[in-house]
């Protein structure tokens, strides 16, 4: 049995005992007989399993030494603690990286291909060098998250965050948190402490800061991709990157539609989204609906839908501000208004990258906006995203492989998944403007 196999059984056995234990601390109590014997049983499996595990490990390990030449040992660490740099042979690609960038990015792609090699072929030379070098390849397994799967290595990890910033307009904007349970609260400021004019012989006016909270829990978002059994050692870098780069876009753009149009449905994972909690009646100051008519973006004008959105937003929100529009709207709106201005467009370098904006303020642009306005409905925002919402990171990213869900096609299933969580809790109400505003069609 492959040592993959192996540790599932033992991730099952392992969640088997958890939900035992979990329903009895649901109705109050402890294990009676029976579950405390069902409860051992399970935890003695899985340590069986473990145990089974590490001894195929090493003699895995044992069949490689014997069938590879020796090699030259290198020490690990330098003795300041410093990892030692890994001579890699020659690294060869067949396109150009988009996922993995800076100076070792072939040789973190290469990292990536290798873990991946071992995790979803269970091959040996591959699993040997992983662990040569400090590349684990372990299972996740915490508290009530029982869905198991190997833990993403950190060059890959890296590599799919930054991505998920470039094309997540959420991610990268509103305000992350990570979260080190499934369910978290985080204090929020809801009231401060009020001054008074105080006259003689007359007590002061007792005030105080007030906190409420904001309410944190984490949904599982899970993505499957397609691979070839025909990886290639001299492929794996492109197929580290390729995979890489589609995970982080599924995550990504369904972070996106969560955070945006989420009506609490099990489709969004149960979040309510900026373009619906922004009409449904308890949010109008915060909304201006332009002129009639706005239906399309050739009918915005600078004083009409930008000046009038800028002018709603209060003045705490404006130091980070930004313009969150969908793309055609940034070329059908401000790209026109900068047009028909003289031509002229402001760029900032953000990062070392080039960053369009407007009036003085970032554009940030996402697939997931709406591509035009329509009547009563959100056209674009305007203001702060990481004061109005917060971002709970669960966890990083695990993955699972199946070998036989596309036996047929000679193909496995990757199933990488991630747990988070988008709570969107400062839009302003119907006296006060909060720190995002929308701009709104109307006809």
């Amino acid at each position: 049995m492959k040592v993959i196999e192996i540790k599932e059984r033992a991730v099952k056995e392992a969640e088997a005992a958890r939900e035992i234990k979990d329903k009895a601390d649901q109705e109050g109590r402890g294990l009676n007989a029976e579950e405390a014997l069902a409860f051992d049983k399970h935890l003695a499996e899985a340590d069986r399993l473990e145990q089974e595990a590490q001894r195929q490990e090493k003699l895995e390990s044992i069949e490689m030494k014997q069938a590879a030449p020796a090699e030259r040992k290198v020490a690990p660490e330098l003795a300041n603690g410093k990892r030692i740099e890994v001579v890699t042979p020659e690294l060869f690609r067949y396109s150009k990286l988009r996922a993995f960038i800076g100076p070792k990015a072939e040789v973190n792609a290469y990292t990536a291909g290798k873990w991946l090699l071992a995790v979803t072929t269970d091959n040996a030379a591959a699993r040997q060098w992983c662990r040569d070098r400090g590349v684990e390849i372990r299972v996740q397994v915490e508290g009530i998250n029982t869905a198991g799967g190997f833990v993403v290595p950190d060059v890959m990890e890296r590599a799919i965050i930054d991505l998920r910033e470039n094309y997540g307009m959420f991610r990268a904007n509103a305000r992350v948190v990570p979260m080190a349970s499934d369910h978290v609260n985080i204090p929020r400021r809801a009231g401060g402490v009020d001054a008074y004019f105080v006259g003689e012989t007359t007590a002061i006016t007792e005030s105080e800061k007030s906190w409420n909270q904001v309410e944190l829990t984490a949904k599982k978002l899970g993505a499957l991709v397609r691979m070839s059994t025909d990886l290639s050692e001299d492929a794996i870098i492109n197929i580290a990157d390729d995979l890489a780069q589609e995970m982080a876009w599924a995550f990504a753009k369904k972070e996106d539609e969560c955070g945006l149009d989420g009506d609490g449905t099990l489709t969004y994972g149960g979040m309510h989204g900026l373009t619906v909690m922004f009409i449904d009646g308890t949010h109008t100051k915060g909304q201006d609906a332009g002129t009639s008519p706005y239906t399309s973006w050739s009918h915005a004008t600078f004083a009409d839908e930008i000046v009038a959105v800028m002018a709603l937003a209060p003045a705490y929100a404006l130091a980070n501000a930004k313009w969150y529009i969908h793309p055609s709207g940034k070329a059908g709106l401000f790209d026109a208004l900068a047009l028909q201005a003289g031509g002229a467009q402001v760029r900032e370098m953000v990062n070392g990258i080039s960053a369009p904006m407007f009036a003085g303020y970032p554009i940030v642009v996402s697939a997931a906006m709406p591509s035009a306005p329509v009547n009563t409905k959100v056209a674009f925002f305007f203001g702060d995203l990481a004061l109005s919402t917060t971002f709970g990171d669960r966890r990083g990213i695990t993955i699972k492989v199946s070998t036989e869900r596309y036996l047929e096609y000679d193909q496995i299933g990757i199933q990488a998944t991630e747990r988070f969580c988008i709570v969107n809790h400062d839009i302003g109400d119907n006296t006060n403007a909060g720190p995002l505003i929308a701009s709104i069609g109307t006809t």
